[in-house]
């Protein structure tokens, strides 16, 4: 596949990044998880990687591999059986569970990348239960783990480590009546994006662009659109924007505000910072945003309620964030895929 996809076949597209198995913690792709207590589904994924890393990089000398994108749950039940990410993370790298996790053996795994989905059942800053799951709060701890193999040499790549989010998304109400409302989920859209670059990474995709349909067995109203009869009817949630224009703001105790956020085309542009007042929206910031489009900075204030918001200075329709409240909302726990 990698050398028909590798841009020297006619009419056939380049192809660099390749990602290896979706979530081969969980037995609904990598079966049997266990032989007993003993982890066998890491060993086996650690053999397919180096097998499929040699493969893909022979085909075209820089592609991409990526590895992992476990589930994020421990799971034991008729259906499924699942090993806790971090403990397949640790099996897979031969590191141990330590605060500062040392080498456990001397095997290596190739690879350029390390995605997870960290689906949550709760706001952006919330952990998961158990201590080997990953959730958007725990973000940080897989990361440790990640650069801890790195710095043991337990990972072999020609490129620098970067770490992805290439799966999450949260139920909304409408059209899941046990999901977030609508303004709380742009909100979290906005945050979830934050959280994940402060944890260190560079790349997240949203699961899925529209909502499935409900007359499916098990669907996820998760989109980023409200499902009409076609595509051309579909309508886009509040979070459609806050996803394309992430931006954040929160009170501080020292009486100021800090902001961060990326542009819709993740490029260097000159933006305004805005808070709402009695009199409407004050400018109380000028920002210039990186190569990369994120920008962030801090402004005196003592307000703890109202909004901020960003506006790329000259820009369009859509050049200009969903307000966001510096009241912060109380975290919540719901399902955190799918319907309940």
């Amino acid at each position: 596949a990698a050398e028909r996809y590798s841009g020297r076949s006619p009419g056939l597209p380049r192809v660099k990044h390749w990602q290896l198995w979706n979530e081969p913690n969980l037995t609904t792709y990598l079966r049997p998880q266990f032989e007993g207590d003993r982890v066998v589904s890491a060993p086996w994924y650690r053999a397919m990687t180096n097998v499929f890393y040699k493969s893909v990089h022979a085909a075209h000398g820089n592609n991409v591999v990526i590895a992992g994108a476990p589930s994020p749950f421990t799971v034991k039940n008729e259906g499924y059986v699942s090993v806790g990410p971090l403990r397949f993370m640790r099996e897979l790298l031969c590191m141990s569970a330590d605060e500062r996790p040392q080498p456990t053996c001397a095997r290596k795994t190739q690879f350029d990348i390390w995605a997870h989905h960290p689906y949550t059942s709760g706001g952006p800053t919330h952990t998961a239960f158990n201590p080997d799951d990953v959730s958007l709060g725990d973000l940080p701890e897989m990361k440790r783990l990640l650069d801890a193999a790195v710095k043991a040499g337990h990972i072999v790549s020609n490129q620098k480590m970067r770490f992805w989010v290439t799966e999450f998304s949260w139920d909304t109400s409408p059209p899941d009546a046990l999901g977030l409302p609508l303004a709380l989920h742009a909100r979290w859209v906005s945050e979830a994006l934050y959280r994940s670059w402060q944890a260190g990474v560079s790349m997240f995709t949203w699961f899925a662009l529209r909502d499935e349909p409900n007359k499916s067995p098990y669907y996820c109203q998760c989109g980023l659109y409200l499902r009409g009869k076609t595509i051309a009817q579909d309508k886009p949630k509040p979070a459609l924007q806050a996803f394309r224009f992430p931006f954040v703001a929160f009170s501080q105790p020292n009486a100021t505000v800090t902001f961060w956020g990326r542009t819709p085309a993740s490029d260097a542009k000159t933006l305004v910072i805005e808070q709402s007042g009695a009199g409407g929206w004050k400018q109380v910031a000028t920002v210039l945003s990186n190569r990369n489009g994120i920008f962030q900075g801090t402004y005196a204030s003592s307000a703890k309620t109202g909004f901020v918001r960003a506006r790329i200075v000259g820009g369009g329709a859509g050049d200009t964030a969903r307000p966001f409240g510096l009241r912060v909302p109380p975290d919540r726990t719901f399902c955190a895929f799918g319907s309940c």
